[in-house]
């Protein structure tokens, strides 16, 4: 197999985004990204991709997801398209930013279905590289999943057909996962909710708020900036957080209102630790899961494509704010620590108090795995954090010692049948890790504050492993195919650090 750096380095001088001659970017960002590499620029060249200190204006009135239409007249079906393309979005006055959007925008369009639904989903291609659309955490066929070995070419287009099976319901995403581009892809905008909701939801009455969270980083052109080495090393984090694509949004709300906010982590590779500000936050489900009972926290860590689920009400007196901004989190040895930054914030309004909401209880009875047949072990590596992909410099980021290969069976399994992972960290940085096809349950941690967290006993599709840790998780798979597990800061994803587990 040729070496998947110097692959990777062809693949990125190939990324031209369709209409780019047209709409000319010149000014596009460098530090060897598919746009400086398609400009000329040394892959090596990071001057471009420095933050600038380019900031979008914050305290916009709050902005929700647009819905992608429904296009299917039955009861109990969903079809919809999506097309991925270049687009043009107005960041900053009197700037058009060159983005990849999903139908036109970024976010792209949610997606909400039922348990039970019959979805398809008619895929369009027009980017000038391979892509997919991966149904984050979703429990659908092998061979719908979007995964790497299955590419989108450019200029073709693909259904995803899936039925969503009862006790489905949860914050799902979608994004791309084509083989060493994803990381690229994803940071220029291509990313959306998928909600999956159930008829017998116990929190169906309350009102709902999407917290679709990403980061950007702008050059000083306003353009968006390629990754530096320093990315590629450490993973990649924007100098500004956005929510639902606006900074820091506002909004007025009915004092007593009580709201259940799905958050998604939906960056590279930030790690958000949440705090909030004049309420409490009620976990009530990590990923696609409900828990049991709800959990009070006083900060939420979201890894890396981890969701949750909370349930906060406001102050009953009016013109009372709340607040939710991140804190500092120290992810690894070497890795500088981001500061925090408020997130958005809502203010009571003068109208009449909401009665308080009745939390039910139990909110779900969480699904039972049986006894673990089997044990495999998993062990995360970073060491020499290789200096970029693009820096002709090496890496080193595996899993149980080998960086991905496409044609190779990492690790095996039987349908239906329960194991225990052992997964170890080696590294000297958290890796978060997402394992495809199923909600797997965290049951011991070597960490010492594991008993507070909301994860033990939880089930999710993406874990947090600290450096030196070891996690035990119990899992079973219930379909067949080529299933993928990796890390998901998505810089080292695309440089080996995921592998294919073959259920049979």
């Amino acid at each position: 197999m040729n070496d998947p750096l110097t692959s990777l380095e062809t693949s990125r001088r190939r990324f031209v985004l369709s209409g780019l001659a047209a709409v000319g970017l010149s000014g596009c960002g460098g530090g060897g990204g598919g746009f400086a590499a398609m400009m000329g620029a040394s892959p090596g060249n990071a001057a471009n991709a420095q933050a600038s200190g380019v900031l979008i204006s914050g305290g916009q009135t709050w902005k929700s997801l647009s819905l992608l239409s429904n296009e299917s007249g039955t009861p109990g079906a969903f079809a919809g398209s999506l097309t991925a393309a270049t687009t043009s979005a107005a960041l900053t006055a009197g700037v058009s930013t060159q983005i990849l959007g999903y139908n036109g925008i970024s976010p792209g369009p949610m997606i909400e279905a039922y348990e039970g639904d019959r979805v398809r989903v008619a895929f369009m291609n027009r980017l000038e590289q391979d892509s997919t659309v991966h149904w984050h955490g979703m429990p659908i066929p092998a061979d719908q999943d979007g995964n790497p070995m299955d590419p989108v070419a450019t200029g073709s287009a693909r259904d995803y057909a899936f039925v969503l099976p009862a006790g489905s319901a949860g914050s799902y995403w979608y994004h791309p996962h084509p083989h060493q581009t994803t990381h690229e892809q994803v940071f220029r905008g291509l990313a959306s909710a998928f909600v999956v909701r159930s008829r017998t939801d116990p929190l169906a009455s309350l009102p709902e708020r999407i917290v679709f969270i990403t980061d950007l980083r702008l050059d000083a052109l306003g353009q968006i900036a390629g990754n530096t080495a320093a990315d590629f090393r450490n993973g990649r984090e924007g100098d500004q957080l956005l929510v639902n694509g606006a900074r820091q949004p506002v909004d007025m709300v009915a004092p007593g209102q009580t709201e259940r906010w799905r958050i998604y982590n939906a960056t590279n590779a930030r790690y958000l630790q949440i705090v909030l500000d004049g309420a409490t936050m009620h976990v009530v489900a990590l990923d696609g899961s409900m828990l049991a009972a709800p959990k009070t926290v006083s900060a939420l860590l979201l890894a890396p494509a981890q969701r949750a689920d909370v349930v906060i009400r406001v102050p009953v007196s009016a013109n009372q704010n709340v607040t939710a901004r991140t804190v500092a989190y120290n992810r690894g040895t070497g890795i500088p620590v981001q500061p925090g930054e408020v997130l958005f914030a809502l203010t009571t309004s003068s109208g009449a108090v909401v009665p308080a909401f009745a939390m039910p209880s139990p909110l779900s009875t969480p699904p039972a795995i049986g006894a673990p047949q089997r044990t495999q072990t998993v062990v995360l590596n970073d060491m020499g954090m290789g200096m970029g992909m693009g820096m002709g410099m090496g890496g080193s980021f595996t899993i149980n010692g080998r960086g991905f290969d496409p044609g190779r069976d990492d690790m095996t399994m039987h349908v239906g049948i329960p194991e225990e992972w052992i997964v170890r960290n080696d590294g000297m940085m958290d890796h978060p890790l997402h394992i495809h096809g199923c909600a797997f349950q965290l049951v011991a941690s070597t960490r010492s504050d594991i008993a507070g967290d909301p994860r033990l006993s939880a089930f999710m599709d993406t874990v947090n492993v600290r450096p030196g840790e070891t996690l035990r998780l119990h899992l079973q798979i219930d379909g067949p195919g080529r299933r993928m597990f990796h890390c998901h800061i998505l810089e080292h994803e695309d440089q080996g650090m995921m592998g294919v587990v073959n259920v049979q």
